[in-house]
């Protein structure tokens, strides 16, 4: 008999759903056949397809070291075995380059493995980066990007380099910069600074006196007197900050669909299957941070900056 311990990284899922993670060399047949013959158990009782395992439970399994080793999950893991798209990395930081539709984080069960931050735990865990001991750290991400929004997301390794990066972000020590294409004319550089409130069950925010205060600083790029493309620097880090801040200034981010123009948005559906925010992390900036100091004067960009581009040259032809 062997015997593991649920991880919390493991915990909340089915269990075939689990053993088909662990056991990535053993065919599907396999592990329902094990099933079927109750060959594992959870906690002391039998274990079926559609239980859920829990954080430090314990599983028993029935079955021979030779097919353990066999079946387990394969340990020469390279990025590209992981949905994950990695700008830079070393050990202490990872940035990533996510996807337009993906989650940074999962909100319940169900987004469980289809989000950045289990992919990211996947790959350290299973390529050996971080000590599967340790029961008091778990690598985490110092920002969030909304799911449609792509861009560069910053996690961290271990906890040193997770308390840095977490306080040089609120000493404005990392320069955020997005990319945006906006319906309407812009000449100058300007600044939104105002404050916001959040209504959870709408998931939008609105103006408020006595809200939360969000500063955006601006820079257009190009412009063909229709639309602009621009940089997008923050400040603060509140939710929808970026796409409230346009809307507000009447240059509304084209695609938004909570905050942007329904006709503007339409018409760029139709030309060329824009339905979402047209909206970019493409760029980190590091000055000084203690612990970090090798990450002084470093600049990293999405790999996506590309097809903003090529975007932006085909809304400025309408």
């Amino acid at each position: 008999m062997i015997e593991i311990t649920i991880t919390k990284n493991d915990a909340n899922q089915r269990f075939d759903r689990f053993l088909r993670k662990y056991f990535e060399n053993a065919p599907l047949s396999v592990i329902q056949k094990n099933i079927r013959k109750k060959n594992f158990k959870i906690n002391g009782k039998r274990a079926k397809a559609d239980t859920y395992v829990y954080e430090d439970d314990l599983i028993a399994m029935y079955i021979s070291d030779e097919n353990y080793n066999k079946w387990l999950t394969k340990t020469d893991f390279k990025p590209t075995d992981f949905n994950l798209d990695i700008v830079f990395e070393d050990k202490n930081i990872i940035i990533m380059d996510k996807e337009s539709g993906i989650l940074t984080h999962s909100t319940s069960k169900a987004d469980y493995g289809n989000n950045l931050v289990d992919n990211m735990l996947s790959y350290l865990y299973k390529t050996n980066q971080v000590d599967k001991s340790d029961k008091t750290f778990n690598p985490a991400v110092v920002n969030r990007l909304d799911r449609n929004t792509a861009g560069l997301i910053m996690g961290a390794k271990n906890a040193d380099s997770l308390r840095a990066l977490n306080e040089a972000i609120r000493e404005n020590r990392i320069d955020k910069y997005y990319l945006t294409i906006v319906k309407g004319e812009i000449n100058k550089d300007f600044t939104i600074d105002t404050t916001i409130s959040k209504n959870e069950n709408r998931n939008k925010v609105k103006s408020a006196k006595e809200g939360s205060r969000i500063i955006t600083h601006f820079k257009p790029l190009e412009t063909n007197g229709k639309y602009t493309l621009l940089e997008c620097k923050l400040v603060t880090g509140k939710t929808h900050q970026i796409r409230f801040s346009l809307a507000k200034n009447n240059t509304p981010i084209i695609g938004d669909r909570k905050y942007g123009d329904k006709n503007t948005n339409k018409l760029l559906n139709d030309k060329f299957k824009i339905n979402n925010q047209v909206l970019l992390a493409y760029k980190v900036h590091f000055n000084e941070i203690e612990n970090l100091e090798y990450l002084k004067g470093k600049t990293y960009k999405s790999h996506k900056t590309k097809d903003i581009m090529e975007l932006k040259d085909q809304v400025f032809s309408l």
